[in-house]
């Protein structure tokens, strides 16, 4: 098993290798997830970068593919819970566009991280 590395910036290959891991959870024990992908034109600087890493949970899953945008997956959290860290991402880097999807049965990682990036328009 991959060692889930708590706040920090993942590469994206160990990423998404820890959201399957998390999609298999999900649907075994009916469990569920969301993805949040934001997205800062011009890249993000570094205390853009910190400031998202702080308004997330220790659980919550991060990398960065490129770099004007962040990936983050939410561990057992709700579609309406998704949308209270939305919130909370929207006012803490009002410069970000932000694209929220949840779980549904059947779901690959690449499927969750498409839909948030057609969710926040990006």
């Amino acid at each position: 098993m991959v060692k889930k590395i708590k706040k920090e910036l993942q590469d994206p290959e160990v990423f998404e290798e820890v959201l399957r891991e998390e999609i298999s959870v999900s649907s075994e024990f009916v469990l569920p997830i969301s993805v949040l992908v934001l997205r800062v034109e011009g890249g993000w600087s570094d205390e853009a970068a910190r400031r998202a890493l702080d308004a997330l949970r220790a659980a919550d899953l991060v990398c960065r593919p490129e770099p004007n945008e962040i990936l983050i997956a939410l561990p057992n959290t709700t579609t309406r819970d998704a949308r209270v860290v939305e919130k909370r991402l929207r006012e803490t880097l009002p410069e970000a566009v932000v694209g929220v999807a949840p779980f549904t049965s059947g779901d690959t990682a690449g499927d969750l991280i498409k839909r948030a990036r057609v969710s926040g328009g990006i």
